[in-house]
């Protein structure tokens, strides 16, 4: 065959797939295409501070928590108990990995894309295949970050609830004052008297007996 006509894959072209792959497979985005989109913007955005991004474990866990971040974001508007929450999770994640890198399969001196892939792997599995894809169960790091994240979110709504359990407190009490007040009047005003020519009277009762 003449070799004008080959195709030369290039060097980067099967880790950038296989590295979008991964993420569509664990994100299960409804649109692919979008998703693919968000992917390059965010991947180019980090490459830009590390060129070997997808060999870097910490680099790579780094972009692959700002890629989650902004795809939730899309899919459903983050609210601020979501906001802390994710950036706490994604701050205990990153910790992790720079802290125990040897825990995900790999040292501080290698970097190669097979440890890389494997970490992943490992890090990726669920119960289930997705396409002949086989997804682990997540690692006791990503639970315990995922506790984390729900009980930030349990607290948060509970302060939010408290506050309003107060507020409604406090309407129900000038609320009852006010029927209390009420009610005294109108008994008052039955029995022919005004507070103040109540008060008057009970002056002149205390008077007589004196």
């Amino acid at each position: 065959m003449d070799q004008r006509n080959k195709c030369f894959v290039p060097h980067d072209l099967r880790p950038i797939l296989e590295a979008l792959a991964r993420e569509v497979l664990r994100s299960q985005p409804s649109d692919v295409a979008e998703f693919g989109h968000m992917f390059f913007d965010e991947y180019l955005k980090h490459r830009r501070e590390n060129r070997n991004i997808l060999k870097d474990p910490a680099a790579y866990e780094v972009f692959r928590a700002d890629l989650q971040k902004k795809f939730a974001e899309v899919e459903r508007p983050a609210s601020p108990m979501d906001t802390a929450a994710t950036k706490i999770q994604a701050a205990f994640k990153g910790h992790l990995v720079r802290a125990h890198p040897e825990k995900y399969g790999m040292s501080t001196r290698t970097s190669s894309s097979e440890k890389l892939d494997s970490a992943n792997n490992k890090k990726d599995q669920k119960r289930h295949s997705v396409g002949g894809y086989t997804i682990d169960v997540d690692t006791p790091e990503d639970r315990a970050a995922t506790k984390i994240q729900s009980e930030i979110r349990g607290f948060l709504t509970r302060k939010h609830v408290d506050k309003m359990k107060k507020e409604d407190t406090d309407a129900a009490t000038k609320i009852q004052a006010h029927i209390r007040g009420f009610l005294t009047r109108k008994h008052l005003d039955e029995q022919g008297l005004s507070p103040s020519r109540s008060h008057s009277s009970l002056q002149s009762d205390h008077s007589d007996h004196n």
